[in-house]
């Protein structure tokens, strides 16, 4: 009887050093692990190192926004707004207040190419049924004037116009 008490008693001490174990190797293997930062876009973002154009050795600013996927696409909204005529690359000139700019409008692809979009967390998720538009999540666009100059960049004397005729058009296609 006495061998039995023993055994059972060792039993008992292997499985609780077992068990400390199994939780001592899960705080070791969770603290290894960086938690991710996601960034919530309220209304816009300014994100650098864009598209690149002739003329700028850095990447265009873009004004990023989060898609409204129960829309039409944006870029066929921008294409049908300004007579552009395809919904791929879609880039046209516009003038606001006495200046001309060149907006262009990303792909998803580009902004994925250029962005790390999982960096950002969206808050207007749809489910396939509910999508009428593009499936991305975000809409990327970035402005330049006549001189090739990128007027999101910060410095530039075009900034305000530009992000108040780019938020002007976000909340017109916000507003279909």
């Amino acid at each position: 009887m006495r061998k039995l008490f023993h055994v059972e008693r060792k039993i008992k001490t292997l499985f609780t050093k077992g068990f400390l174990v199994f939780i001592m190797a899960g705080l070791f293997l969770s603290s290894c692990v960086t938690p991710r930062h996601t960034v919530e876009i309220n209304d816009y973002i300014l994100l650098d190192n864009g598209k690149q154009i002739l003329g700028n050795q850095k990447g265009l600013t873009a004004f990023v926004f989060e898609n409204d996927q129960r829309k039409m696409a944006f870029s066929q909204f921008a294409s049908e707004k300004y007579y552009v005529g395809a919904y791929t690359d879609v880039t046209y000139w516009v003038k606001v207040d006495g200046y001309r700019f060149k907006v262009f409008v990303y792909e998803n692809a580009e902004i994925e190419k250029y962005f790390n979009v999982s960096d950002f967390m969206v808050t207007k998720a749809e489910t396939d049924m509910n999508i009428k538009g593009s499936k991305a999540t975000l809409v990327g666009l970035s402005i330049i004037n006549e001189a090739n100059e990128d007027c999101l960049a910060e410095g530039s004397l075009y900034k305000n116009i530009a992000i108040g005729y780019l938020k002007k058009l976000k909340d017109e296609f916000y507003n279909l």
